[in-house]
């Protein structure tokens, strides 16, 4: 059935009142090849493409270099850490980063929030609305760093969905800086979204202790 059929089909069924069988979201059989390259190093396809899409990769090895890291990429400049970075937080206000509270986000020229995923394919950051994790922290400031840990790099949108399970109440899927182009296509960076985006990448979660044990 062609994709002009299966359009009709879904008109003609909501019209009709009948409940509509929706297609499998499984991967198709002839993609095969291509993810398992995908799959074969996730974390080097996102790096390779997000930084094609103009995002600042940065590879950490020690998750205890993180507050400095961050630090160093919000220069001095008032930051928002979403509350599911509590701890983060706590460090960057030690290392004296001006930080801004919820109320004040409009004043924040960097927002750092964690992200859930990222989708090599695309370089897609992929982060779940919950309470400790505002959408906003992401979209409105005009600096965006997201933490994200290597082991939460998956290969493509349909590994999202399998390991998602079902839709959460909303998902921000952000692939590179905001781009927005006029009628003539001339392109703007920034004007609706962070026109910066920076990825901190950590090492794989436990990976630390392993370290420690091998000595």
């Amino acid at each position: 059935m062609s994709s002009r059929e299966e359009i009709l089909r879904a008109v003609r069924s909501a019209r009709s009142g009948e409940a509509l069988e929706l297609a499998s979201p499984e991967a198709p059989a002839e993609a095969a090849g291509y993810r398992r390259q995908l799959q074969a190093d996730p974390v080097g396809v996102f790096v390779r493409r997000a930084e094609e899409l103009g995002v600042r990769v940065h590879r950490l090895e020690d998750p205890r270099e993180l507050a400095a890291a961050v630090a160093q990429l919000c220069d001095g400049r008032r930051t928002y850490v979403e509350p599911a970075l509590r701890d983060l937080g706590v460090s960057l206000r030690k290392l004296r980063l001006p930080l801004v509270d919820w109320d004040r986000l409009s004043e924040a020229e960097v927002g750092v929030t964690g992200a859930d995923y990222g989708i090599a394919e695309s370089a897609t950051l992929v982060l779940v609305a919950r309470p400790n994790r505002p959408r906003s922290a992401s979209l409105l400031p005009p600096v965006h760093v997201a933490v994200l840990r290597e082991d939460r790099v998956l290969a493509d949108l349909f590994d999202l969905l399998e390991r998602l399970g079902g839709l959460p109440s909303a998902l921000v899927l952000a692939s590179g800086p905001s781009r927005s182009a006029d009628i003539e296509m001339s392109l703007a960076v920034g004007v609706h979204g962070p026109g910066i985006v920076h990825v901190v990448l950590l090492p794989p979660d436990g990976q630390e202790g392993r370290a420690e044990s091998a000595k």
